[in-house]
């Protein structure tokens, strides 16, 4: 008996499905006849949600998806047949294109990418990188790329929320007199379980820690290690810290025997131990407050307390923040800075990490300040989907634009998109970021010698002396100073809450 042969071993890692529908199904045609080369670029729009762009992301895009052959004859014979059911037919499918793509390169891809380094941060509008096809037989190439290059957009966001929660939570250190000293762990990240994907939860991690040294987000460790050349030591810490699986363990009636085996377990050090399993007014008043108090005294450490949930006595986490550092001063005492803020006795700290935003921090440590106490008192904010899962390609503007051709006569021609709305229009030419007056500008001249575009990345492969660290990512965005303001108004307000 015959039958028709049947493809059983899809690759889901298929390099030509890693683009949009429209762009597999006919762009290669639809250039005009003579085309050599196509110019893009990428950058996060004016009008983007921070003043700040953290460029970061982009050497892991292209190790995971551009690095080396990338595809294969299978790999054409199976985008050929979804092709075919897909778009209805197998004709829109550029098959004679990548066949004679791989017997050209191999299943490399002649491309030519042009970044600023990683780390590097700019105001929106300025482009981060350029894409052109190197091989003028493959004009198609550069924009079918647009779709999974364009996802750098999610770790450039995070690292530019994360900046700008930085700024925040250093202008209240400043404000309230607080030290500066513990800036690095002050936004602790809490988003592993909250992420889409393990993915996702990695890179965006990693993104993070271009700012901050706290994580619970150990996916990041393998992006960091492998693609940005960081030690084990150097990337992130955390702490011991209980859960409410740890603290209801023996009961509503035990849960003051669980603090005091927490004490007896962690003798030095930090340990966050959650707040709210049960009553959160008795659990600092009577357990922290009273019951432990001298022992959490003569711990050689930081008892941090975590309150997790809101109450109808105190619906906003500044005000129960504020009750908490209240209770805290009353039982351990502290010190006046020379502010006039509170600084609660260093073996205690609070945290909070339920379901917050910059805007949340902000308001925060308004509240706090506006009962007297210090920064300084949070030893850290843990934020979780507001960091790893509350964004997207708008929240920056993030777009990749075609803005030169070069036809047949080997000239170049600058095109873009200009329409109505003209906060969408796209930029003309090709570029170079140039530093005037200490900004970094984007202009017309891609040869000027001064340009910080630089090759990344050439015809399958690495330009391994443009590859940057953690390590030199970090010093990059730790040489732009924080004390800038982050908003129009920033003073110290506030309005009464219940303590």
């Amino acid at each position: 008996m015959g039958r028709k042969h049947q493809m059983t071993n899809l690759n889901s890692d298929n390099f030509l499905l890693k683009t949009d529908s429209y762009k597999f199904g006919g762009h290669w045609r639809m250039y005009p006849e003579g085309t050599k080369h196509i110019y893009s670029y990428f950058e996060c729009r004016k009008g983007a949600q921070f003043e700040q762009v953290v460029f970061f992301g982009l050497q892991y895009v292209i190790a995971k998806h551009l690095v080396g052959k990338v595809f294969d004859a299978s790999d054409i014979a199976w985008a050929s047949a979804i092709s075919a059911s897909h778009l209805g037919s197998s004709a829109h499918f550029n098959e004679a294109g990548w066949k004679r793509l791989l017997e050209k390169h191999g299943g490399k891809l002649p491309l030519s990418i042009k970044a600023l380094p990683e780390g590097t941060i700019v105001k929106p509008g300025t482009v981060l990188f350029t894409v052109e096809n190197t091989d003028p037989e493959f004009p198609w190439l550069t924009n079918y790329v647009q779709t999974i290059l364009s996802q750098v957009w999610y770790p450039t966001t995070v690292a530019s929320l994360s900046r700008h929660t930085k700024r925040i939570i250093a202008k209240w250190l400043r404000k309230t007199g607080s030290k500066m000293g513990g800036l690095d762990f002050m936004l602790h990240d809490f988003g592993y379980r909250g992420a889409s994907s393990n993915e996702t939860a990695g890179i965006g991690a990693a993104a993070h820690l271009v700012n901050f040294k706290g994580t619970d987000t150990l996916a990041a460790f393998p992006v960091l290690k492998e693609v940005y050349k960081a030690s084990i030591s150097e990337i992130g810490f955390s702490v011991p810290a209980s859960e409410h699986s740890v603290m209801s363990s023996q009961g509503r009636e035990g849960e003051a025997a669980v603090v005091g085996r927490l004490l007896e377990i962690y003798p030095t050090g930090i340990l966050s131990v959650v707040a709210d399993t049960y009553n959160i007014y008795d659990f600092v008043e009577k357990i922290v407050g009273k019951q432990y108090r001298d022992a959490i005294k003569a711990r050689d450490g930081v008892f941090v307390v975590r309150p997790d949930s809101l109450t109808k006595s105190h619906p906003d986490a500044g005000s129960q923040m504020a009750w908490i550092c209240e209770k805290l001063w009353a039982a351990f005492g502290g010190t006046v800075n020379e502010k006039g803020h509170r600084v609660l006795d260093p073996h205690v700290r609070v945290l909070w990490g339920d379901g917050i935003g910059p805007d949340d921090i902000d308001d925060i440590f308004r509240t706090m300040s506006t009962f007297g106490f210090a920064a300084e008192n949070v030893a850290t904010f843990g934020m979780g989907g507001g960091l790893l899962q509350k964004v997207n390609r708008d929240t920056l503007r993030c777009a990749f634009k075609c803005s030169a051709r070069m036809g047949e006569d080997g000239k170049w021609m600058d095109i873009r998109k200009d329409p109505i709305d003209s906060s969408k229009a796209s930029k003309a030419g090709r570029f170079a970021v140039v530093r005037d007056l200490g900004e970094l500008v984007t202009t017309n001249n891609p040869d000027d010698p001064d340009n910080l575009l630089v090759e990344i990345f050439r015809d399958g492969e690495f330009v391994e002396d443009a590859k940057s660290s953690l390590a030199q990512i970090r010093q990059r965005v730790e040489s732009v100073p924080l004390t800038n303001p982050v908003s129009a108004d920033d003073t110290i307000y506030g309005k009464p809450v219940k303590v």
